[in-house]
């Protein structure tokens, strides 16, 4: 099984030059949406209530996509910070928290073999997972940014939740979350 390595110092800049090039054009969207409706009120024929909330609605569609993909490419905190978007319906406007709200749920999960890995790394010293459970579920109950979720049985039969953080992702969240600051 290979495990993920910490990103470098160039992957990191290139990560948050990826993050960057995605999220300056939707903030210039929003600039450039703004001038437009100062211009027409300034122009003496400013636009109808209805053609404002077109304009809104566009940008925010457009938007809500890039973003959206863009963390869901990206992973990492920004996931997190995703999932927190999505549930401040009363700061983001409705297609920003619709379209994260699957980072809540909805996340690829590690391989197997990986997730198995790291438990016997962390939890068994190298040990075989059968020296603590006799069941192990492959498929996880959940993924998340950070870890997932396998069900177990332990040898004396006790029916477990394993938690298994991602190998190599506390550098990653470290580096993505000064790439934000």
């Amino acid at each position: 099984v290979e495990w993920p390595k910490p990103l470098s110092g160039p992957q990191r800049l290139l990560r948050a030059a990826r993050f960057y090039s995605k999220v300056i054009p939707v903030l210039a969207s929003y600039y450039f949406a703004q001038q437009k409706i100062d211009r027409a009120a300034a122009s003496g024929a400013p636009l109808s209530e209805a053609d404002e909330a077109a304009l809104w609605a566009e940008v925010d569609e457009r938007g809500s996509t890039v973003i959206a993909d863009t963390i869901s490419e990206l992973q990492g905190f920004y996931v997190k910070s995703g999932q927190v978007v999505s549930t401040r319906v009363d700061l983001f406007p409705k297609c920003y928290t619709d379209k994260l709200a699957c980072l809540q749920d909805d996340l690829a999960p590690m391989p197997s073999e990986l997730a198995k890995a790291v438990v016997r790394q962390e939890l068994l010293g190298g040990e075989p997972l059968s020296e603590l459970f006799d069941a192990w579920d492959d498929e996880p109950l959940g993924s998340a940014s950070i870890a997932q979720v396998h069900r177990a049985t332990l040898k004396d039969g006790r029916v477990v939740a394993v938690k298994v953080q991602r190998p190599a992702i506390a550098p990653k969240l470290r580096g993505d979350v000064q790439n934000l600051k």
